[in-house]
């Protein structure tokens, strides 16, 4: 069974199950690095607010042998989870002056989101594009993230250059850049796995930057004086490798890696352990704390 034959089968189980009220229909949503993913969308009548519930890992239970009425099931518990308990006001969304006060930005590739840099305001640094957003914070959905799009900016009456410094003032205070050891990260995010970090890895002395929601983290590296706080933890110059569009990776140029080795291992991890959507950068980056400056490493 295709993906879009489990979704078919998907929608008519998961709507026999919510029964009237609810609405299900089909979608494939755009994300990043040009990936589309099929999704079911839920609505609620008299509610203004609609889950997209992505059905990859349900269609992954199924080629396991889950059959479709308990994948349906799973769905709907997840789908009433994730559903906030009212709506909300969106008129908001009109005024920039408030807006503005939750704008944030994230680097995506400039090659993989070609089309997508078509509709929306960015601004290119080095091989990437600086991309803006709104977090959303409101009525269960903290996470979430819509989007600013030149029809937005266009009405707003804004420039790029607002959004620049708009963010920038903004984003490390609702998500503030953060730098922890690998060992620390792994017992914050995977306890379990903590101790399959080896002392060699431990050794190399890897540092995970990203804000505090470790999503669409590795924009921290343009916070203001982000990376001149890491290299002065690290005691001089850095690496920087692009680990996803969530964090990134740094260490010391004192390290016995060699350029060539990080490179490699860059776009290995791309290609076999990230998710499409979620790789940022075949490039490994180096920052000089004297010059302040982020370069690519040729």
């Amino acid at each position: 069974m295709t993906i879009k034959e489990f979704s078919g089968n998907m929608k008519q189980a998961v709507s026999l199950e919510l029964g009237s009220g609810y609405k299900v229909e089909e979608v494939s949503v755009d994300k990043n690095n040009g990936v589309s993913l099929d999704a079911l969308l839920i609505k609620k009548n008299g509610l203004n607010l609609s889950p997209t519930i992505y059905l990859n890992s349900y269609y992954e239970d199924h080629l396991d042998g889950a059959n479709i009425h308990d994948s349906a099931d799973r769905l709907v518990r997840d789908y009433k989870a994730a559903l906030p308990s009212e709506g909300i006001d969106i008129s908001f969304f009109m005024d920039y002056e408030q807006v503005k006060e939750r704008l944030a930005f994230k680097l995506i590739s400039s090659e993989l989101n070609a089309v997508l840099l078509e509709n929306i305001p960015h601004i290119p640094f080095l091989d990437m594009e600086i991309a803006f957003y709104y977090s959303v914070e409101a009525c269960g959905m903290e996470g979430g993230s819509i989007l600013i799009r030149n029809s937005h900016m266009e009405h707003w009456g804004v420039s790029r250059e607002d959004l620049m410094r708009d963010s920038l003032e903004n984003a490390p205070r609702i998500l503030p850049g953060t730098c922890r050891d690998i060992f620390s990260m792994m017992e914050k995010i995977c306890p379990e796995k903590a101790d399959t970090v080896t002392d060699d890895l431990k050794d190399l002395g890897l540092y995970v930057i990203s804000n505090e929601k470790l999503t669409l983290g590795a924009a921290v590296m343009l916070y203001p004086g982000m990376m001149e706080d890491v290299s002065q933890r690290l005691g001089g110059n850095l690496y920087i490798i692009p680990s996803s569009i969530h964090e990134l990776i740094a260490l010391s140029d004192k390290t016995e890696a060699h350029t060539e080795y990080l490179k490699d291992m860059i776009s290995m991890v791309n290609r076999t352990q990230l998710a499409p959507q979620d790789v940022l950068s075949d490039s490994l980056y180096y920052f000089d704390r004297e010059s302040g400056k982020i370069t690519i490493v040729r």
